[in-house]
């Protein structure tokens, strides 16, 4: 096969001090025109996407490709500070790029932006439709994946694009992590508000694959926001190369997770605030809740909200579940308290290794909506504590919603869970430095 091209890249004007090259990765089926948009809506960077083959300009060869040539069609470019940018397929290839780039001693990328992708230790739900027949596999992809309708009804398109959907949905089912040292570079993560498939809790899983740093970002769209939405993408990467931050829109709640020490009696959130320097309205407020010597700070615009975290457990491998890690709850988590009849009833008939876990969530859920309404404890239930989608209590309650997070740690995952008023709000997260930095 013959090496991977890159597009034509667009240069800007303008350099980054953190990178000046941004490679861009394909999702399934997708090529270099897939990114036609961010090339054309970021400034201050060389926006080079990389053709795989069997698409576009490349539609005659086979399409199959490999992690080696890919890192070799970047690894020239390396000398200079660079990014990596990967949506969805392409969100696993990037990584495996970086790491790939790593093992033959090369300078790391100033950035691993992952779109719309599961991390890489999570199988990829979308990967079992591979193969399904024609009809069925292009249906799935359709409703769920955000792929042309046209591809439903139009035989000439099906002829072209077919292969390559097939190629790719392949390689994703083939793929298997192979546990290696976190990546020294930071990861910024991006889903979007209306993707049914990859959500900001799949998203915080990226955390665990690097040690310089992770942050998530939720934009309005489907599946393939970088598409659709190109100058968004385009803003929140600006933003994070400059190292400043955006203040929350009022659809928008900004999660921060802070370590200080466990005899700090102040708030974080006068520290969360200063963050964002200058707030010209003064419109912001922060709510800080603490577990141990951590604290979840959330961030609005004029929206009511609530969060509420717990101590961090044991990583699970990836099924959800506690591993066999025993939470230990603070005096005000104790479970007694804040339990109803019926949800107590609920974890008594659960196996009896789920039942810590469903304790926890329903403590931590409870305490994030009384911390957004005010609401006596006792007058806030959840008919289904298994449920694994987000959770509506029963009553007045119901209009709002419960998003639990596993927010990651230096130790671990913290479960924690965010109240929000409907269902259309983003989420955001980051991590502030140590006080002690």
């Amino acid at each position: 096969m013959t090496g991977l091209t890159a597009a034509q890249p667009a240069s800007h004007t303008l350099d980054s001090p953190i990178a000046r090259t941004l490679f861009c990765l394909p999702y399934a089926g997708g090529g270099a025109s897939s990114y036609r948009g961010l090339l054309r809506e970021l400034d201050g960077l060389t926006v080079t996407p990389i053709q795989l083959p069997g698409r576009e300009n490349r539609i005659a060869e086979p399409p199959a490709f490999t992690i080696g040539e890919i890192a070799d069609e970047i690894e020239p470019a390396t000398g200079e500070p660079y990014a990596l940018y990967g949506h969805s397929m392409g969100a696993r290839l990037s990584f495996e790029v970086a790491r790939e780039l790593r093992r033959r001693g090369l300078p790391p990328p100033a950035r691993l932006y992952v779109g719309g992708g599961h991390p890489p230790h999570r199988k990829v739900p979308l990967a079992a439709t591979a193969d399904l027949p024609d009809e069925t596999f292009i249906d799935q992809l359709v409703r769920r994946a955000g792929a042309l309708p046209e591809l439903k009804h139009e035989p000439e398109l099906r002829e072209l694009l077919l292969p390559v959907l097939r190629a790719d949905f392949a390689w994703i089912k083939r793929y298997r992590y192979e546990p290696e040292p976190p990546l020294d570079t930071p990861i910024v993560a991006f889903t979007g508000l209306d993707d049914g498939e990859v959500g900001v809790p799949d998203l915080l899983g990226w955390a665990r694959h690097t040690t310089a740093g992770f942050r998530l970002r939720t934009l309005a769209g489907g599946h393939l926001f970088v598409k659709d939405r190109p100058a968004d993408v385009a803003a929140l990467i600006a933003a994070d190369l400059a190292g400043t931050h955006l203040l929350p829109a009022s659809d928008e709640i900004h999660l921060w997770l802070s370590t200080i020490p466990p005899d700090a009696e102040d708030p974080e959130a006068a520290r969360v605030l200063s963050a964002y320097g200058r707030d010209p309205d003064g419109g912001l407020t922060a709510v800080s809740c603490r577990a141990g010597d951590l604290a979840l700070t959330a961030v609005t615009r004029g929206l009511a909200a609530g969060a509420a975290l717990a101590r961090p457990r044991r990583r699970d491998g990836g099924n959800g579940r506690p591993g066999g890690a025993s939470p230990d709850f603070a005096e005000h988590d104790d479970p007694a308290k804040w339990l109803s009849p019926w949800e107590r009833e609920q974890v008594e008939d659960a196996a009896e290794e789920d039942r810590r876990w469903l304790e926890l969530r329903a403590v931590t859920a409870k305490r994030a909506l009384v911390a957004a309404t005010g609401a006596a404890p006792e007058s806030v239930e959840f008919p289904d504590l298994a449920d694994p989608a987000p959770w509506r209590a029963a009553g007045e309650l119901s209009s709002w919603l419960i998003v639990h997070l596993a927010v990651p740690t230096a130790r671990g995952e913290a479960p924690a869970a965010v109240a929000v008023p409907h269902d259309q709000v983003r989420l955001r997260f980051d991590t502030l430095p140590d006080r002690a930095g």
